[in-house]
């Protein structure tokens, strides 16, 4: 396996970092973060969601642990090929900031096919997270 870190630039939020805390807390309010033209089948529950990434796999995701009004971490369960950590850093600093943080480890074949659409989910999570207006 190998291990990957993909980082968001950190960027300034539109909203105040405890309503965007409060928001990434419910799985109902995630799919509104996720590329529309990335992602299919997307079902949440309260305590997890699932999606497609087209082309590379399909993922589970449930909240690992939440620091308020910091982060909020999330985890993949059920897939042995490509285990990963979303971190969703929330920065109250002026001004309020945001960035979007993914590591794990895959396989060094899957992860070179992988790398551009996982650089660009990133980036477009922290993009839709910081322009959020709430």
């Amino acid at each position: 396996m190998a291990h990957f870190t993909i980082q968001s630039n950190t960027l300034e939020t539109a909203s105040p970092v405890e309503k965007l805390y409060e928001l990434m807390g419910d799985f109902n309010n995630f799919r509104h973060l996720l590329p529309e033209d990335k992602i299919e089948n997307f079902t949440c529950t309260s305590d997890q969601c699932s999606f497609d990434i087209k082309g590379i796999t399909t993922l589970t995701i449930r909240i690992k642990e939440k620091v308020a009004p910091s982060r909020i971490t999330f985890e993949t369960s059920g897939l042995a090929k490509f285990v990963f950590t979303l971190h969703i850093h929330l920065n109250k600093t002026t001004p309020e900031t945001c960035q979007v943080e993914l590591e794990g480890d895959m396989n060094p074949f899957i992860k070179v096919m992988a790398e551009k659409p996982l650089t660009e989910l990133v980036t477009t999570m922290a993009t839709k997270l910081a322009a959020l207006k709430l």
